[in-house]
């Protein structure tokens, strides 16, 4: 440990630390469109009828608490309400509804050589997971230098 006998520098080094610490924590890229996936998943039951929308629905809700437990289970920093400026709070806002202006947009755009619901939930849900995970990693860059608050391990 540093011997610090200026209060800024040992008050830099903590900021320094704890940045550090949530650019450790980042989001599986796999998080995202698993999700996405399963809210396809979910879609597509309800274009469907009988056993198979019970089956799809049944795998979407397990598939989701799955996914959340696996999250939950790998987190090492607890982010406190404080820890969300209202810039990074506005960033990651915005993208995740460029997320969902794309899960929406695309079937709209397939609807237009196919009428089937099945299909326009399944092409959209593909390219909205594909588009998370391409740009999951940038919009953490951007917003985690933009978070305040204390680590808590």
């Amino acid at each position: 440990m540093n011997d610090f006998s200026n209060p800024a520098e040992a008050l830099a080094e903590i900021e320094r630390t704890q940045q550090r610490a949530y650019a450790d924590q980042r989001l599986p890229v796999w998080y995202l469109p698993g999700v996405i996936g399963l809210g396809t998943v979910a879609a597509i039951a309800a274009e469907v009828d009988g056993a198979v929308q019970i089956v799809l629905t049944v795998a979407a809700v397990a598939g989701i608490g799955a996914l959340v437990a696996a999250l939950s289970a790998g987190l090492r920093i607890k982010f406190r309400p404080k820890t969300w400026t209202p810039k990074a709070g506005a960033l990651m806002a915005l993208w995740i509804a460029s997320i969902f202006v794309v899960w929406g947009v695309v079937p709209l755009i397939v609807g237009a050589f196919t009428d089937s619901g099945v299909w326009q939930k399944a092409v959209a849900g593909a390219v909205a997971a594909g588009y998370a995970a391409a740009t999951t990693r940038r919009a953490e860059d951007l917003v985690l230098p933009l978070l305040a608050g204390k680590v808590a391990r």
